[in-house]
């Protein structure tokens, strides 16, 4: 990417030092970087909603507090964009701080000149790339492309976070496919295989971009997704069942695919860590799938609840 191209939200309380930033970038003509302003993180998240950045410079004030929770705030919503910090004179404890709690990179802005400011913005963005990367690497399933156990309990922990802020309950469903044994001993692993693709598949198409959904084993899923308006359980199952009677309608299909499902939902007001609402799911889909054993010729889905409130009264969320 050539630094010509890009395209930077610069955020501060103080709408001098975006001017300042302005002067200092048009000081430097070798790195021309279209910058944008805003005052108060507000505005700023909604300028990125509307607006793709290739960075953001922020500017964190001498309060160390306020600072960083404007920091994290920011991170939460820029996950795709690297943050540059510019901090006080001297504040070098802030910017560790900073760099710590994700930013890419630290500037004190009494030191800046447009080389300076380029220099960290494309170094930044470099870096950021190669970090989501190794991470996308380390958190991703490699047959279907969803998100591995390590992935769900990483974004997990962060969605329960969420939800302990915004006050919001998340739906947490597992899923098994039944029969994947059967499959690979009478048909081959290759076969076991496309059938996870296509669970895989079936699960993408039921549920939201903005759910969480993953592979943690092998004939294992899970979705964990935030109540803001979504489908009850008893719609989720109903999509689930009309996908799997299209799926299973095509022709030339050798056996039918079929899913087990076990739901449970976090209640902030009820919290417990994601390991005992991964455990209770669990729990329900295999009293389900004991009790059903064998389904009808065309597959389906059969479903277990738990109540609407946190796993266990007694259980705190493990952070």
């Amino acid at each position: 990417m050539s630094i010509a191209q890009l395209k930077i939200l610069a955020i501060s309380t103080d709408a001098e030092d975006v001017r300042r930033l302005h002067e200092t970038l048009a000081n430097d003509p070798s790195h021309e970087i279209e910058l944008h302003g805003a005052v108060i993180l507000k505005q700023a998240l909604r300028q990125l909603r509307v607006t793709r950045f290739d960075a953001v410079l922020l500017h964190l004030p001498a309060g160390r507090d306020s600072s960083l929770s404007a920091l994290g705030t920011l991170l939460e919503h820029t996950s795709g964009i690297p943050v540059v910090v510019l901090t006080e004179r001297d504040d070098e404890e802030l910017a560790v701080l900073a760099l710590k709690a994700g930013a890419q990179d630290a500037l004190c802005k009494q030191s800046l000149d447009g080389g300076l400011v380029a220099r960290a913005i494309r170094f930044a963005i470099e870096r950021h790339q190669l970090y989501v990367a190794l991470h996308a690497m380390a958190l991703l399933d490699d047959l279907t492309g969803l998100y591995n156990r390590r992935g769900f309990q990483t974004l997990g922990k962060q969605q329960m976070k969420i939800a302990d802020r915004t006050r919001k309950r998340l739906s947490h469903l597992f899923v098994d496919v039944d029969g994947l044994k059967r499959i690979n001993d009478r048909f081959g692993h290759r076969e076991g295989d496309l059938m996870l693709l296509e669970t895989a598949e079936l699960l993408r198409s039921t549920f939201r971009e903005s759910d969480l959904i993953a592979r943690i084993g092998g004939d294992e899923f899970v979705v964990l997704a935030m109540d803001v308006g979504s489908p009850s359980q008893d719609q989720w199952t109903a999509r689930l069942e009309e996908q799997l009677r299209s799926h299973n309608a095509r022709p030339g299909r050798r056996y039918p695919l079929s899913l087990s499902l076990g739901f449970a939902y976090y209640d902030p007001a009820f919290p417990c860590a994601l390991s005992d609402l991964l455990d209770r799911a669990d729990t329900l889909m295999y009293e389900q799938k004991r009790g059903k054993r064998r389904l009808s010729p065309l597959g389906g889905v059969a479903a277990r609840r738990t109540p609407s409130r946190g796993v266990r009264r007694d259980v705190k969320r493990a952070d």
